[in-house]
């Protein structure tokens, strides 16, 4: 197909965000996402209901912060925008039954019609093509570079330069189907790359990096719970989190709650189904709030949730490979690993690219 400037494969928030800044700068930019739509975990699933109403649940990433000033400009601007709110500005706690809610003047962001609002936000007037899976990347001329990537479907697109905004795992697996002789496979060598500089010791870092998995859980409720918070962290053996999703809702919103696993539990019954899963996070969620009245429930396993260990700095570029990478498993700075850190990875890098950091 024919070539662009900038090829992004994750279209995730740390590649919309570098993809947006780079566009704007006048690169040609491309991104290919194996799912239906653009976000990646900040997610939403609409669910119809009986009656006709419909649910819109963030079973993946759960609100956003704005600690930096650019995450803070987008983020009230998205409120005057209308497109965008101040969710809550403390979250309640749950132990032993006893529920507090500490003070916390902090705020959350929670977009009305849902988190992938953000991401649709972030990608208006890009090029976006999803549903495709990239399966291998090639190196098209050691001398004059060039990137072409592959997808399973049979696909392929070129390109100057390749962003890869992927898990850490996920991004190792496609270094490692470069031709070994091209020097941008050095990354994906063994022992002998430990000490290499640029991206082969970029990619030794991937290596170092974990995540915690998550199993979340969807609750549409004929009657919403007795409570007068809108997100819970219990203190649990199964549950870590739930939320009152309509409270992020416009009003009228039917009752809904989510609920994400604990990562040891998760961990634990990573490979059960998510039928197999379901009754024991709902009866998880009955110890903490009670008998629950539920019309439709749905489970999602996320393999790659929440970064444990972080790779330093805020993203990777090699000017020399035309070759870089961002993501929220990145420090871009001290607070970890969140929506806001996935943005400011994809930012830092397209400065990089474009030569204005």
């Amino acid at each position: 197909m024919s070539g662009q400037d900038v090829l992004v494969v994750g279209a995730g928030l740390g590649g919309l965000a570098f993809a947006h800044d780079a566009a704007r700068a006048g690169l040609r930019v491309r991104l290919l996402d194996k799912a239906r739509g653009v976000s990646g975990r900040a997610a939403t699933r609409r669910v119809t209901l009986p009656d006709g109403q419909e649910a819109h649940l963030d079973h993946g990433a759960r609100f956003f912060t704005a600690r930096s000033d650019r995450a803070r400009a987008l983020a009230e601007g998205g409120v005057r925008d209308g497109w965008n709110a101040v969710w809550t500005l403390g979250m309640a706690r749950w132990q032993a039954g006893t529920v507090t809610v500490p003070p916390d003047g902090h705020p959350r962001y929670a977009p009305p019609a849902g988190m992938s609002t953000l991401g649709r936000t972030l990608a208006r007037g890009l090029d976006v093509t999803t549903g495709v899976t990239v399966t291998s990347l090639q190196r098209l001329n050691a001398t004059r570079g060039g990137w072409r990537v592959h997808s399973r479907e049979g696909l392929y697109w070129d390109a100057a330069t390749l962003i890869l905004n992927l898990p850490a795992p996920q991004l190792l697996t496609l270094l490692a189907t470069l031709d070994p002789a091209s020097p941008a496979a050095s990354p994906a060598a063994g022992p002998a790359a430990r000490h290499a500089q640029g991206s082969a010791g970029a990619a030794q870092q991937a290596r170092l990096v974990t995540y915690d998995p998550c199993w979340a859980a969807g609750v549409m409720l004929r009657h919403d719970v007795s409570a007068d918070w809108s997100a819970l962290r219990p203190e649990h053996p199964v549950l870590e989190w739930i939320a009152r999703e309509h409270t992020k809702r416009r009003d009228g919103a039917p009752p809904s709650l989510t609920l994400h696993a604990t990562p040891a539990w998760s961990r634990a019954n990573l490979e059960r189904t998510p039928e197999q899963v379901l009754p024991d996070l709902l009866a998880a969620a009955q110890e903490i709030l009670g008998p629950l009245d539920t019309a439709q429930v749905f489970a999602h396993r996320w393999r790659y949730a929440i970064p444990a260990v972080t790779a330093p700095g805020p993203c990777h570029w090699d000017a020399t490979l035309n070759l870089g990478w961002c993501g929220d498993w990145f420090t871009p700075d001290p607070h970890g690993p969140r929506v806001e850190s996935a943005l400011l990875s994809g930012w830092t890098l397209a400065r990089r690219v474009t030569g204005t950091a």
